[in-house]
């Protein structure tokens, strides 16, 4: 699982900053999408173990938060 979370590592590094958390309310429960600011795309992880590993390392990096209708 490792190797599999290093390739997401661009996601959080400040490499590529373009790449923020969109917040959403799901059933009363908040949510993160891992979003493109620039192109308005969606990174679709199918491993949702995966995908909340990713979303945990990005809210840790302090990566950006943004929500429908401010800034995305």
């Amino acid at each position: 699982m490792h190797e599999q979370l290093e390739k997401f590592k661009y996601l959080w590094d400040g490499s590529q900053p373009q790449w923020a958390l969109l917040a959403m309310e799901q059933g009363g429960q908040s949510s993160y999408l891992v979003v493109n600011t620039q192109s308005r795309a969606a990174k679709i992880i199918e491993d949702d173990a995966l995908a909340q590993q990713i979303i945990a390392r990005m809210l840790g990096a302090g990566v950006r938060i943004v929500s429908p209708g401010d800034g995305f």
